[in-house]
C-alpha cells in the first residue's frame, strides 16, 4: 500500500483514508455514517455502505483498509473463510429497494450494504474492535 494519507473533515466527509490503491471516506447523513469509495482507477462510487453507530462504521474501516492491506501484502484473504461460512447466525438481513443491497440488523446496529459484502460484515459486526484488528493482524509479519 503506497502514499498513505489520512485527512480531516472537508466539505465532502468528515475523514478520508486513501491511498493509491483506494480511498475511503466517512460522513454523516441523516441519522446513518455513509461511506463513499474511490477504486485504484479513480472511480468514485457513493454511499457504498451505511451504518446506524459510528462504532459499526469504524469496524468497516478497520476491516475494509485492514483488508486491502493483507492484499497488497499477499496474506491470506479473509473474507473467503468467512464468506464460505455463509451469514453469521443472528443477524437478521433485510432486503432493500436497491437491487443487490441489502440491510443487516444486529445487537451492535444495522447496516446497509452490497449484498457481496454483507455476508463477510455478519461475521465482522458482532466482534470488538480489538478482536477485527487481531484478525486482520494474523499471519502477517
Amino acid at each position: 500500500m503506497t502514499d498513505v494519507l489520512i485527512s480531516e473533515a472537508d466539505e465532502n466527509c468528515l475523514i478520508r483514508f486513501k491511498s493509491a490503491d483506494e480511498t475511503f471516506s466517512l460522513r454523516v447523513e441523516g441519522a446513518w455514517w455513509v461511506i463513499d469509495e474511490v477504486d485504484d482507477r479513480g472511480h468514485r462510487y457513493d454511499e457504498t455502505a451505511r451504518f446506524s453507530t459510528f462504532e459499526l462504521a469504524e469496524k468497516y474501516l478497520i476491516w475494509t483498509w485492514g483488508s486491502v492491506a493483507r492484499s497488497v501484502l499477499r496474506a491470506d484473504r479473509l473474507g473467503l473463510r468467512l464468506n464460505s461460512r455463509g451469514m453469521a447466525p443472528g443477524i437478521i438481513v433485510v432486503s432493500t429497494d436497491r437491487e443487490y443491497v441489502v440491510e443487516l440488523h444486529a445487537a451492535t446496529g444495522a447496516a446497509v450494504l452490497p449484498l457481496s459484502r454483507a455476508t463477510i460484515a455478519s461475521h465482522w459486526m458482532t466482534l470488538s474492535i480489538d478482536d477485527i484488528e487481531q484478525m486482520l493482524a494474523a499471519g502477517i509479519g
